[in-house]
């Protein structure tokens, strides 16, 4: 995770020599934390979202695309974020939580799942800045036809800047063309 702030930071040197002086952002898009003796300061928290396309992936038996072959269908759920101010850094550490929902396909007899899934930082153009995968196993309790779980908290420090409240902090699914290519045309495919 250290490695993860590093080039965070790292990336976004271009754009902290950029930023200007301490112009107050408009309302809605920095939070202050209250110090004592020095009164607010404020710190810059973009929101994480889910990436629409990488929402929802569907999972086959290997070389097929038919009902009898899936084995499940999972989606992103719930993505939520939390900022702290690092005054000693000049940084901020957010907090991103993602949760995940997934059915027992055909194809699955309640066998565990292992969903690749990860969290990119985009700039304004989308281009990404970084990107790191994780995976979320999912087990199924007797015979329940769906499951959820919530994945460990993702940490990312970012520069106290003005531009990072302009960052994107995307989560989704790391999925292959074909089941990029079957979610645009299942658009309403779910658990």
């Amino acid at each position: 995770m250290k490695n993860f702030r590093l080039l965070i930071l790292a990336a976004l040197l271009p754009l902290i020599g950029c930023s200007g002086g301490p112009n107050p952002p408009p309302a809605g898009q920095a939070q202050a934390q209250v110090h004592a003796k020095r009164g607010p300061a404020v710190f810059y928290c973009p929101n994480p979202a889910v990436l629409q396309q990488a929402q929802t992936a569907t999972y086959f038996q290997p070389g097929r695309l038919d009902v009898g072959g899936r084995v499940s269908t999972a989606q992103v759920s719930i993505v939520s974020g939390t900022c702290q101010f690092e005054k000693s850094k000049n940084a901020v550490l957010m907090t991103i939580n993602a949760s995940f929902l997934a059915d027992n396909g055909p194809a699955n007899n309640f066998a565990p799942l292992a969903l690749p899934w990860f969290v990119a930082i985009t700039a304004e153009d989308n281009s990404i800045i970084q990107k790191i995968n994780y995976t979320q196993i999912l087990k199924f309790d007797g015979n329940s036809s769906t499951t959820t779980a919530t994945a460990k908290p993702v940490k990312v420090e970012l520069p106290n800047t003005p531009d990072t409240q302009n960052l994107q902090i995307l989560v989704g699914f790391q999925e292959s063309p074909d089941q990029l290519a079957y979610a645009a045309a299942h658009p309403e495919a779910a658990p």
